[in-house]
């Protein structure tokens, strides 16, 4: 099943008029971040060579997101702030707003998919911290680039992801499950092979390809992380179909039990004090959106 579905993808692809890569400028500096000893230096050169990167980076770190102590006005004042790290950070989230703003190819809004990522991204990083997980900005990361299958595949292949929303919202079913019955494959499996061509991390290539998994028992970690906050921003309506959910109080409900029968594998914590802790993420996540994208 697992190799019919990508073998599906990778013909769907083949068919795509133009394949979405990573700006060549972020693809240097991802390298470079990645080197025992990185020089910040030679990140700023890089990123200066592109201006769109340059700009979405220091709108990103002005952003609600980041809580600069001043506004920040240069690339490299910029990577003093920040640190590798985060950069690292930005610059990936960079890549997937990169291939995700044809937002006339796609029937989907994507300002929608723009929060849900956000949302996710959020939601999984204060969760990793919540159980002192190693690395809770690998969470972040995880989560904004978690979809970015979807909004590829919504872009080159209109008409067919018309008929997958409209199966979605007819039959209250989860766009994941419309778009294997539309397309015998789905943006999980898309999102993989994507991953894999931009040369992400492993570790994020495993959660684009497993948040959907319906063995939550056996995915890796940081898969499982994503999985649980994507359930729960589509619980309280921040979806990328751009549909509030009309029983948050439910939709929370289902996403909190997943938690707590998942989660211990992993780690623990007080998840009724966690949930508290997410009030007003809708909000907020509105905030950083307009903020970078205004």
């Amino acid at each position: 099943m697992e190799t019919e579905r990508l073998n599906t993808a990778s013909a769907i692809m083949k068919g795509f008029t133009v394949l979405p890569t990573v700006p060549a400028a972020a693809a240097k500096a991802i390298k470079l971040l990645n080197e025992d000893d990185v020089d910040m230096g030679a990140v700023a050169d890089v990123m200066l060579a592109d201006q769109v990167l340059a700009a979405r980076v220091i709108r990103i770190v002005n952003s609600p997101l980041y809580k600069a102590m001043g506004q920040i006005h240069s690339v490299r004042q910029a990577l003093m702030y920040l640190g590798p790290q985060k950069v690292f950070e930005i610059i990936l989230t960079s890549c997937f707003l990169e291939v995700t703003d044809s937002s006339s190819t796609s029937p989907l809004r994507i300002q929608d998919c723009w929060k849900h990522a956000f949302g996710v991204g959020l939601v999984a990083r204060r969760l990793a911290e919540s159980i002192n997980h190693a690395q809770p900005e690998k969470a972040y990361v995880a989560g904004i680039l978690h979809d970015v299958g979807e909004v590829i595949l919504s872009q080159h292949r209109r008409q067919e992801y018309m008929r997958a929303l409209v199966l979605a919202r007819a039959e209250g079913i989860d766009l994941y499950d419309a778009e294997l019955r539309v397309f015998s494959t789905s943006h999980a499996e898309v999102g993989r092979l994507l991953g894999e061509q931009w040369n992400f991390p492993t570790e994020f290539i495993e959660v684009i390809f497993q948040h959907h998994s319906h063995h939550l028992k056996s995915v890796a970690p940081l898969a499982l992380l994503v999985a649980l906050a994507d359930r729960f921003c589509i619980g309280v309506g921040l979806s990328s179909m751009g549909e509030q959910n009309p029983n948050k109080i439910l939709g929370c409900a289902e996403a909190v039990e997943l938690m707590r029968e998942h989660l211990p594998r992993i780690g623990t914590c007080n998840l009724e004090k966690f949930v508290t802790s997410l009030n007003g993420l809708t909000d907020e996540v509105a905030a950083a959106v307009q903020s970078i994208y205004a």
